[in-house]
Formats: C-alpha cells, sequence, structure tokens
C-alpha cells in the first residue's frame, strides 16, 4: 500500500495523542509505509522516539507554508498518497498542500469532538467534499454534528480502538503513593481540568457518595488550567481528605486494575475512550449522558447512565455499584465483551485501513467550484 503521513500538531498527550499512537504501531505491524508530521519537543514525538515509529517534527515557524510544500512534493514522487489529519491545524496544512499548491493527495479527516464546525466558509470548503476525501467520525453522535455543517461531506463512523494486550505495571502502588486506606474504595475519573468535562458534578457526586459510605476515596487523574479552583471547591465541600489530585500520570492502563470505578461527569464527548479502558480492566462505569457514551454504556447492562450536571443520580449509582459486586461483575462482564467485540485495536486499525484503499480506489466524483479564491 502506498504510504500515509499522519499529522498531529499536539503539544500534549490526551486521548486523541494515544489513538494516533496505537494506530501507527498498528500499522506498522501490518507494513504499511507511514509518516508522522508534529511539533518539536511534544509527547507524540517523545513516542514516537521511544517506540521507533516514524515522524518529522518541526517548529511553529514556518509550519503552514512549508509542510504543505513538503507534502506536495512528497505526493509527486509517488511517495505518500494519503495525508491522514488527526486535529485541526493538521487539517488546515492538508488543505493548504491542495489549495496553495494543488496536491491531488487524497485527504483524511479524524473528527473526535461534538463541538460544532464553524460556519465560516473556508472551514467549510476545507470539509466538502472537494479537499476532504473522507472524514472518519468516532462515533454517530459526531457524524450527525458534520452532517448538520457539511451535509454533502463523505463521512464514517470508525469508533476510537483499545488494546487488550495487557500492559505492565510500572511500580506504582496508588494506595501507597497517595496514602489512600488499604479498606477505601478508589472511585477515579481521568479527563483533563476543563470546563467541559465537569469536575465540579463529580466532586458533588463525591460529596453525596461520602455522606451515606464513609470508606470511599475519589481520585482525579489529570491536569488543567482549573486545578486550583477544584482543589477549593473541595475544600469547601469539607471533602480534601477524601479526594486526591494526582496531576498527569504517565500509562493510567497500568493503574486501572487498582480503581474501582470510573466516574466520567463530561458534558460532551465525542466517544469517550477512557470508558472503553475500563471496560477492558473489568471495572464498572457510571457516566453522564454526553453525546459519545450513550454509544458505549447500555443504561444498567454495560454501565450506568445519567443526565449531565445530577449528582444525586451518579452518587445513587456508584453507591449502588459499590454495596452490590455480584452486580457489578456482571455489568463489567458484559462491557469487556462488549468491547472486545467492537473495539480493539486491530479491528479498528484494519477499518481504516480499508478507508484508505476505498478513499484511493474508488474515487467519486466532486463539484466544480468555479473559483480558486479563499473565501474569508
Amino acid at each position: 500500500m502506498v504510504g500515509v503521513i499522519h499529522i498531529n500538531l499536539a503539544r500534549s498527550w490526551r486521548g486523541g495523542e494515544r489513538q494516533v499512537a496505537l494506530l501507527m504501531s498498528s500499522l506498522k505491524s501490518k507494513g504499511v509505509n507511514q509518516l508522522l508530521i508534529c511539533i518539536k519537543n511534544s509527547a507524540l514525538q517523545s513516542h514516537c522516539r521511544e517506540n521507533n515509529l516514524p515522524f518529522k517534527s518541526y517548529s511553529t515557524i514556518g509550519l503552514f507554508l512549508f509542510v504543505p510544500f513538503l507534502i506536495a512534493v512528497w505526493h509527486l514522487r509517488k511517495k505518500y498518497a494519503i495525508v491522514h489529519c488527526h486535529e485541526s491545524r493538521g487539517h488546515t496544512i492538508a488543505f493548504l498542500a491542495r489549495f496553495l499548491f494543488r496536491s491531488a493527495i487524497k485527504t483524511v479527516i479524524h473528527r473526535r469532538v461534538l463541538f460544532p464546525i464553524k460556519q465560516k466558509p473556508i472551514t467549510l470548503l476545507k470539509y466538502s467534499p472537494r479537499y476532504a476525501d473522507e472524514i472518519i467520525c468516532i462515533s454517530k453522535a459526531v457524524e450527525q454534528v458534520v452532517k448538520k455543517s457539511v451535509p454533502e461531506s463523505r463521512t464514517t463512523v470508525i469508533p476510537s480502538g483499545v488494546p487488550f494486550t495487557p500492559e505492565v505495571n510500572n511500580g506504582i502502588n496508588v494506595r501507597d503513593k497517595y496514602e489512600i486506606q488499604a479498606d477505601d474504595k478508589i472511585v477515579a475519573y481521568v479527563a483533563a481540568l476543563s470546563f467541559e468535562k465537569d469536575h465540579i458534578t463529580f466532586l458533588d457526586s463525591a460529596c453525596l457518595v461520602l455522606k451515606e459510605m464513609d470508606q470511599v476515596h475519589f481520585m482525579i487523574i489529570g491536569e488543567g488550567v482549573l486545578y486550583d479552583d477544584l482543589t477549593a471547591y473541595a475544600s469547601r465541600l469539607g471533602i480534601s481528605h477524601k479526594v486526591t489530585f494526582t496531576g498527569f500520570v504517565n500509562n493510567v492502563n497500568q493503574i486501572i486494575d487498582q480503581l474501582d470505578l470510573l466516574l466520567f461527569t463530561s458534558k460532551s464527548e465525542g466517544l469517550g475512550s477512557t470508558i472503553l479502558d475500563f471496560f477492558v480492566h473489568k471495572r464498572p462505569v457510571v457516566s453522564a449522558k454526553n453525546g459519545g457514551a450513550e454509544e458505549l454504556i447500555v443504561d444498567g447492562e454495560t454501565g450506568f447512565l445519567c443526565d449531565v450536571g445530577d449528582a444525586a443520580c451518579f452518587a445513587s449509582k456508584v453507591l449502588k455499584l459499590l454495596k452490590n459486586e455480584e452486580e457489578a461483575e456482571i455489568m463489567t462482564q458484559n462491557a469487556y465483551l462488549f468491547a472486545k467485540e467492537n473495539f480493539t485495536v486491530e479491528i479498528v486499525a484494519q477499518r481504516i485501513i480499508n478507508l484508505y484503499h476505498r478513499c484511493l480506489f474508488q474515487p467519486k466524483s466532486v463539484p466544480i467550484i468555479q473559483s480558486e479564491s479563499i473565501p474569508f
């Protein structure tokens, strides 16, 4: 298969970057020629260097002119046939390669968020079939958002993948490191400390749980701009001694087995791959109805769902699972089988390879646009 250029210009490591890494590793095992374009000193650059994945890193100076030119040249030399954009700035670079340098390279856009597409003419042109050959949406909810803004767009729903191979524990004992009592159940939330993740509701739920069941400890895993606000709020609720803010934890999957439950209060998710990680480790999940979670959780069968911001519901479902181990075990087994049948990295990677082939060998007609001026 002719090569693929991946583009991800994020500096930090979040769910989308992990998915890029998992996809590249799987494609490497299948012999796919590929290259990642990333930012110098980014988390993805470090990951690629450590795992022997091909990459080229650039500073932001000149990035949006030099790299589009390179992509056009590489395609002319038949080195790469597809550019796969994993976030918005990468999408812009691919668009410029085709718009400014008239490259015929095929463009695949990966859409992971539920945020509406901006209704600016230039943005709508970027998503149009003329410049986006395929748009991968990680859930039906994301696809609906894309179709609402760009009805003629070519979309395919391919969810995020999750590894089922066990990861070697890095030696961290969560209870020892964070001084958590041996008898306490650990209810965790893995998410960046940002507004849409709604940690306030998580803390409100924790407060309600602790009023009925004292032997529970709450762990917030992630970093972000709301750290000071959230620690202060936990203090005002009087539960600081029962809440641990860990900051960023590398390879969270290595400690999930030491946690008892995921409480996922995020207001908006394209899918919610963290939920899948807990499915794989057979840990119960209580989540908000945030768009993507409803495509993973069948309420009462593979987890529990509550309305966004409903702390009373979250607390009651958490208590139900912590107090009823038999019900929790049945639910986690259902969730594990569901994830294994639909969301393994291998299944997802093969679906993306199939999409690459369709993109290359089943060209579709595109509408003719008379003007080639950028419609700002």
